[in-house]
């Protein structure tokens, strides 16, 4: 059995722990480690003695990109966003499975009018045809001025229409046009298939506009005018359900969310920051929450995660109540109320915490990136420290602090993410797909 080379994978950098108790199998999971137990098996047969190579994990398929290209799964496919010669930006996609090219499309024109908002339930992504930049006392506000909608099957553009595309859902999307500050000032809601028209509403001048997820008939829209009003209306059909005076915000410091259907008044900047929470179709004060700084809110399962500058705090979503705060920087939550939050001091370390009370239940091992894939499972990636450079891979069991290695990829542990069950590794102007099964 050949012996696959890692780069030196021994002590310090892999340190054997000894056995102990593992958390049940899912099938797959049993079936993947008899699997590698007889790789182990044919190994020790074959060599007679030595420490046997852990089991192989090799790339699906791998595709040359530039420096500063940037790659985002969607659905089967791996979008890869590319400076091309002649225009701003080229979109390649290609299959997840097998690397085949399935469609090239060019971006738009103007700063920045190639990015991209994918839709998955639609399964259509959309894109500024032209945009526009805006350059305030203090900061740039670059927007789109038009929008085309994109096949994700074919790369084919669907419709065109005008306004910046907001939110979407399966069946309709939301746009907005601009005036010459960036504030919005008409809305438009098409069907999502052909751009047909459903409804369209002069606003007055609006900052900001949030929408909530959700199905269309839950789906809300509030959006806050500059003199210091918000209104909420209804997605389906524009209708006004509800307003409401406020102290008037300025687009540097107002950063307003919509979270698990509450509207969030964040307000940034000094002196003034705090967050007010809003029942969505009434506008009724919910609470408020004074924070010490910039303030980015997030769904956690059994709390909301504010971002707080290096600090993540777990808050009762009922009554705005402290639960918890952990030194932090980037949270993601993962399977059975657990959190994965990162060291503000080092970027390969994290931790895994419960989120109902922010118990930390185990520190990652030492010089690692942890992965969530969807079935729970966390990957270990680290990067092996001797010639050829590689990302080695080992299943985590955070139960009990062992980890079980897979092998090892081309890549770099901080610049792979996962796609259902297919590792993505970017390094030195390539991108490998590998397939853990």
């Amino acid at each position: 059995m050949a012996i696959i080379e890692l780069g030196d994978v021994s002590a310090p950098d892999f340190v054997e722990e000894p056995a102990t108790a593992a958390r049940p199998l899912s099938r797959r999971g049993l079936s993947r480690l008899v699997a590698a137990a007889l790789a182990l098996l044919c190994a020790a047969a074959l060599t007679g003695s030595g420490r046997p190579a852990p089991p192989a994990l090799a790339e699906s398929w791998s595709v040359q990109i530039g420096s500063d290209a940037y790659l985002f799964p969607f659905g089967d496919l791996m979008l890869i966003n590319q400076d091309r010669p002649g225009s701003n930006l080229g979109i390649t996609a290609y299959d997840l499975a097998t690397g085949e090219k399935r469609w090239t499309a060019e971006g738009g024109t103007g700063p920045l009018a190639g990015w991209l908002n994918p839709d998955l339930e639609s399964n259509q992504l959309y894109s500024p045809e032209h945009s526009r930049t805006v350059q305030q006392s203090d900061f740039t506000n670059v927007f789109g001025i038009d929008t085309k909608a994109v096949d994700g099957d074919t790369g084919a553009v669907l419709w065109r229409h005008t306004g910046d595309q907001m939110a979407a859902t399966t069946e309709q999307v939301l746009l907005g046009d601009r005036d010459e500050l960036g504030r919005v000032t008409r809305l438009y809601l098409v069907r999502a298939r052909d751009g047909a028209p459903i409804w369209d509403r002069v606003i007055a001048p609006a900052l900001n506009v949030a929408v909530s997820d959700g199905p269309a008939d839950s789906t809300r829209i509030v959006y806050g005018a500059e003199a210091g009003t918000l209104t909420t209306l209804r997605y389906t059909d524009g209708v006004p359900l509800a307003t409401r005076r406020v102290t008037p915000p300025t687009l540097l410091n107002w950063l307003p969310q919509m979270v698990n259907g509450q509207f969030f008044d964040v307000r940034g900047g000094v002196p003034e920051r705090t967050v007010t929470v809003y029942q969505t179709d009434t506008l009724t004060e919910l609470w408020r929450y004074d924070t010490s700084g910039d303030l980015y809110v997030q769904d956690c399962g059994p709390v909301l995660c504010f971002g707080e500058g290096l600090l993540i705090t777990g808050v009762d979503p009922a009554t705005g109540a402290r639960r918890w705060q952990l030194p932090g920087n980037g949270v993601t939550p993962i399977a059975g109320g657990r959190l994965l939050i990162g060291s503000p001091e080092r970027q390969d370390e994290q931790s895994l915490v419960d989120a109902s009370t922010g118990r930390v239940i185990r520190a990652a091992p030492d010089d690692s990136t942890i992965l969530a894939l969807d079935d729970g499972d966390l990957l270990a990636l680290r990067n092996t420290r001797t010639a050829p450079y590689r990302v080695a891979v080992s299943l985590w069991d955070p139960a009990t602090g062992r980890s079980i290695m897979l092998g090892a990829v081309p890549g770099q542990a901080d610049s792979c993410q996962v796609a259902g069950r297919r590792l993505l590794c970017q390094r030195a102007g390539r991108i490998g797909v590998t397939d853990l099964g």
